[in-house]
C-alpha cells in the first residue's frame, strides 16, 4: 500500500484506491451502546427525589433530571467523539434524543406512581428539563471542548435567563413583587416569570441546535 493505493504483486497492478484517512460513520446502535453507561447514571440521578412521594419537590427532581441530561449530552459529544460529518452528527444527536426521551417518560411515570405533587404537569416539566441538553449543552461542548465547563456555563445561561425574567416581573408588578410571590416556584402566582424563563431557555436551546446543525450540514464523510 502506497499513499492509500493498494498494489498486487511485483507487476504493480492496482486493485483499488482508498483514502488513508477513510473512516466509517458509527451506526445509531453503536452510539446507543457507547452512551449506555452514562445514560444509566442520568436515568437514576433524579429517582431518589421522586421516590420520596408526595413529600418530594418536583422542581428539585427536575433539576436532577436536567443535570443528568446535561452530563449525558457532554458524553455524547465530548472531545475524541466530535462528529466529523453531517451523518455522524445526526446519529449522535438521535442517540442522545432517544435516551433523553426515555428519561423524560420514565421520570413522568415514576412521578405519577409516587404521587409527586406539581403545579405544572410532570411531562411538561420533564420536557423542559431535558431541552437545554438537546441544543445548548451540545453546542457548548463542541465549542469549548471542555465537558464540565459546558455544564457550568449552560447552568449559568439558564440562571441568567431566570434573572432577566425576574427583572421583567419587577417591572410589571412593582417593588413588592417578591412579597406577592411573583418570582416564586409556584406556577399559580409566578406564571409570568416561569413562562419567560422556560421560553427563553427553549429559544436559546433552539438557536444552539440550529447552530450545531449548520456546523455539520455541509460536511461529508471523509
Amino acid at each position: 500500500m502506497l499513499g492509500g493505493k493498494f498494489w498486487l504483486g511485483t507487476g504493480g497492478k492496482k486493485l483499488y484506491n482508498t483514502p488513508m484517512n477513510a473512516t466509517t460513520a458509527p451506526s445509531l446502535a453503536t452510539e446507543l451502546r457507547r452512551l449506555l453507561m452514562p445514560w444509566s447514571f442520568a436515568l437514576l440521578l433524579p429517582m431518589p427525589m421522586l421516590l420520596a412521594g408526595a413529600d418530594s419537590n418536583s422542581d428539585i427532581a427536575t433539576l436532577y433530571l436536567a443535570l443528568g441530561a446535561a452530563w449525558l449530552a457532554t458524553e455524547a459529544f465530548r472531545p475524541g467523539h466530535e462528529p466529523q460529518s453531517a451523518a455522524q452528527w445526526r446519529k449522535g444527536f438521535c442517540a442522545l434524543l432517544v435516551y433523553l426521551v426515555i428519561n423524560a417518560v420514565l421520570f413522568s411515570l415514576l412521578g405519577w406512581s409516587a404521587s409527586v405533587s406539581s403545579n405544572i404537569p410532570l411531562p411538561i416539566l420533564a420536557a423542559l428539563g431535558i431541552a437545554p441538553s438537546l441544543g445548548l449543552v451540545p453546542w457548548l461542548t463542541l465549542r469549548l471542548r471542555q465537558p464540565y465547563a459546558a455544564i457550568v456555563l449552560g447552568a449559568l445561561t439558564v440562571g441568567l435567563i431566570k434573572i432577566v425574567a425576574c427583572v421583567v416581573a419587577r417591572i410589571v408588578y412593582g417593588p413588592d413583587y417578591i412579597a406577592q410571590g411573583y418570582v416564586s416556584a409556584d406556577w399559580q402566582t409566578a406564571k409570568l416569570m416561569i413562562s419567560l424563563m422556560w421560553a427563553g431557555t427553549l429559544l436559546v436551546s433552539g438557536v444552539a441546535l440550529v447552530a450545531c446543525h449548520r456546523r455539520f450540514s455541509h460536511r461529508t464523510q471523509p
